[in-house]
Parts: C-alpha cells; sequence; structure tokens
C-alpha cells in the first residue's frame, strides 16, 4: 500500500469509529444538516468543491488543494 491508501484507510477507520460510538444526535451527517442551516451556500459550496477535488474535476492550476500540496512537498 501506498502513503495515500494508509491515509484512505485511516480517514475511514476514523469516521466509522466516530459514528458508531458518537453521542445521539452527532453523527457528522447531522452536523452538516446544523451547518447547512446556519449557512448553507458554505457548506454546500465546500461539499462540492471536495467532490469535485476527489473526482479531479478542478484544473489542477486552479484547485487549491492540489496548489497547496504542490507547493509544501517542493
Amino acid at each position: 500500500m501506498k502513503h495515500a491508501d494508509y491515509a484512505w484507510a485511516a480517514l475511514v477507520a476514523g469516521i466509522v469509529t466516530y459514528e458508531a460510538a458518537c453521542p445521539p444526535g452527532q453523527l457528522l451527517s447531522e452536523a452538516v444538516d446544523r451547518y447547512r442551516v446556519r449557512h448553507p451556500f458554505l457548506t454546500n459550496a465546500t461539499i462540492a468543491y471536495i467532490a469535485l477535488h476527489l473526482l479531479r474535476q478542478w484544473p489542477r492550476r486552479f484547485d487549491p488543494l492540489t496548489q497547496l500540496a504542490v507547493k509544501l512537498n517542493k
């Protein structure tokens, strides 16, 4: 496995562990519901950006996460 594979495994394990052990009403999806009530545009834009980033739909030069990684790995 590569480093990114370990990172994904850790993220999935952390999310599953949290969801299984969280207090009632504190699921991550329930938190997003609350965020969307208070900040609908920002929440939806953030979700859309992350989804498009993971789907590699942003041109590399316009993707802030990709540009950050490029700058930090120099």
